[in-house]
């Protein structure tokens, strides 16, 4: 069976043990090459990007909160809908950070993924050990993030429900997944293990307080409204993310086993910019720590020559409607194919 494998190890990671049964790389000639080390370099900080995201989830959850006291529930859903995006940016960077991407100050990026990680369920240093396998072995069967959808032999119905349950509750769903990959993936070292057992000691402290407090309040109707309704938006949103860059696609490189979009309208180069330009997928898995605000510049020098084997689109609704059909018979990786074959 044909692996894949990203050609750059994740920040603090662990390293696959053992590797794909074939690596495959894309060559680049020597200009695409300093294009592509130029790019890595990063730049700025993420402190205001967060903090806008912050404001954003405080405004719409407040206009979400007032419209339902006012009874008008078609507001009230638009806003949590909204709000929901901004909510969505929390596990957008907490991936950027396992990358040591989103800051270029090392304690500022950890810092960040440890906030957004807690406010999502799922430790940074548990995300970045079970990222780094869907990394090394994207839509392989060793691939935890996307099980088990890469698993032949699992019955259609069965991954049809998983599909159905991880997009309508993945807010719980992915958070459970990420717990999963701890007893699937390879040996957990000493120092990460008594990271992960503080991540999820730092999540049952702060979501447990945040409950306790707004139950002596007695706040449970605003904050169903204005915050659990939004995580709820946000986790199927993730859900669909995940979906659009790899469901369906049965490729066995990098590129052929991610959609990438490569917009060419300024709205949909705004709506980009808006996910963290998480839709140039396959450049993101080609070259995994080039920062996210530098990947439409390198897509262009990772899609130079178009190949039809490589999905490209032009917006991510294009992307999001080709991936849909195949929600009908959720699978994702080339081994598939090998199946079929035998």
């Amino acid at each position: 069976m044909a692996g894949t494998i990203s050609t750059e190890i994740l920040l603090d990671g662990e390293i696959p043990s053992e590797p794909p049964a074939q690596v495959l790389k894309q060559k680049l000639d020597t200009e695409s090459q300093q294009k592509i080390k130029k790019l890595h370099s990063q730049y700025g900080s993420a402190v205001i990007r967060q903090q806008l995201n912050n404001v954003g989830i405080l405004f719409f959850s407040g206009l979400a909160i007032y419209c339902w006291g006012l009874g008008l529930w078609p507001l009230t859903v638009l806003f949590c809908a909204i709000s929901g995006h901004f909510f969505h940016t929390k596990p957008l960077s907490m991936h950027d950070a396992s990358h040591g991407t989103l800051d270029p100050n090392r304690r500022r990026n950890n810092f960040f993924g440890i906030v957004c990680g807690t406010g999502s369920l799922v430790p940074l240093s548990v995300y970045r050990f079970a990222h780094a396998y869907h990394h090394g072995y994207m839509s392989t069967e060793k691939d935890p993030e996307l099980w088990p959808f890469n698993k032949p032999g699992t019955s259609r119905l069965f991954r049809m429900t998983c599909a159905f349950f991880e997009i309508l509750f993945g807010a719980i769903y992915t958070p459970l997944l990420f717990f999963r990959s701890l007893f699937t993936c390879g040996t957990i070292k000493k120092k990460l293990r008594r990271q992960i057992i503080l991540g999820y000691g730092l999540i049952v402290v702060v979501w447990g307080t945040i409950f306790a407090v707004v139950n002596y309040l007695n706040l449970w109707e605003p904050f169903l409204i204005g915050i659990i309704a939004p995580y709820a938006f946000a986790g199927m949103y993730q859900t669909l993310n995940k979906y659009t860059e790899h469901m369906g696609l049965l490729g066995d490189t990098v590129l052929s086993g991610s959609r990438t979009v490569i917009p060419v309208t300024r709205l949909n180069k705004v709506a980009s910019n808006m996910i963290q330009h998480v839709d140039h997928h396959g450049t993101h898995h080609r070259f995994a720590q080039i920062p996210f605000y530098q990947l439409p510049d390198a897509s262009e020098v990772v899609y130079g020559e178009e190949s039809p084997e490589n999905p490209v689109f032009r917006s991510y609704w294009a992307a999001f409607f080709d991936m849909l059909p195949t929600l009908w018979d959720p699978k994702v990786g080339s081994q598939w194919k090998m199946t079929s074959l035998e």
